[in-house]
């Protein structure tokens, strides 16, 4: 083998085990939204949905593309936001792949939006519609304002066979969560 094919075959070997090292650093989310909340549904300091919803997907890693999902989650002692995005899949030439399903699951911290862990994700057939209103357009729908309701998930899911969001927000003052349904 060449040199030139050992360096190659080096770079692919160190790449792909960058890679599965990111996978393995996001936790699976907990059943439920909240499930994991310590007693409260607000952080003490962290950045609201509808403060970062627009700019996020041109200014963070975290983002492949439009956000199709995020939920709000205390993971190891520290609030987190889960964010899902579509992707762009390439090939082993960086040639870009016609892959609607392929996404990117990434951990933010709530109050930096810092990228503390990313993986590949497979977007479900809602999330791969593109139809009807973005992340942020909906986030204005759902009534979010300080101090209270706060949006903790919002989710596509597909109801009477079209793409809609599905979002839980939280009463501040009280926890109780309420789920609305927008197009």
């Amino acid at each position: 083998m060449s040199a030139r094919a050992r360096l190659g075959l080096g770079v692919g070997i160190l790449a792909a085990t960058l890679s599965m090292a990111g996978c393995a650093t996001v936790p699976d989310p907990p059943d439920a939204v909240g499930d994991d909340y310590p007693g409260t549904c607000m952080p003490a300091e962290f950045s609201w949905p509808t403060d970062f919803l627009e700019s996020l997907p041109g200014e963070s890693s975290a983002v492949g593309g439009s956000i199709v999902g995020l939920r709000l989650e205390y993971v190891d002692s520290q609030w987190v936001w889960r964010l899902r995005s579509r992707d762009t899949q390439r090939d082993t030439f960086g040639e870009p792949v016609d892959n609607p399903s392929f996404g990117r699951e990434s951990i933010v911290d709530v109050r930096t939006l810092e990228t503390l862990a990313t993986r590949e994700a497979e977007l479900t057939a809602a999330e791969q519609q593109t139809d009807g209103s973005g992340v942020y357009g909906a986030a204005q729908l759902s009534g979010e304002q300080w101090p209270s309701p706060l949006i903790i998930e919002m989710a596509r899911v597909t109801e009477d066979g079209t793409s809609v969001w599905q979002i839980t927000t939280c009463d501040t003052e009280t926890n109780e969560h309420s789920v609305m349904t927008l197009d």
